[in-house]
């Protein structure tokens, strides 16, 4: 847990607005060494969020990950702003040879995935919309 938030504090150096930090820094929460609880409330700018955590993945790769774990708890705010798309999912990785995995939760259970499958992460995504908006 330490080097977690060691590697979270470096991640901190991003190009990303100074007056967006705190509220960033509450949207990516470190909960266990490489997983994070991401929770992006309803107005949250995706760009500047797919950024924060571009940076901490080059911050993680750096340190010798070789994936992040991002536990969904807001979807419906990250879907309608296109956080799932593959264009964005390929911005935030870029050339970095590491894997953003995402746990999506509901009542029906949880499932797993990740940016290798951007088909099945954008389908995964829509279909935990559609079960958290019941």
């Amino acid at each position: 847990m330490e080097t977690t938030l060691y590697a979270t504090s470096h991640a901190d150096n991003s190009p990303a607005p100074d007056a967006a930090r705190p509220a960033l820094q509450k949207c990516v929460v470190p909960v266990a060494p490489t997983c994070f609880l991401l929770h992006a409330s309803a107005g949250a700018d995706i760009g500047t969020l797919s950024a924060y955590i571009r940076e901490i993945a080059k911050t993680y790769h750096a340190y010798g990950a070789a994936n992040i774990t991002f536990i969904v708890s807001d979807l419906h705010a990250l879907q309608l702003g296109g956080f799932f798309l593959p264009d964005n999912q390929r911005a935030m990785v870029g050339e970095l040879p590491i894997v953003l995995c995402y746990m999506f939760a509901s009542e029906a259970g949880v499932v797993y995935s990740s940016n290798n499958s951007l088909r099945t992460l954008t389908y995964w995504a829509k279909y935990f919309a559609k079960e958290w908006a019941r």
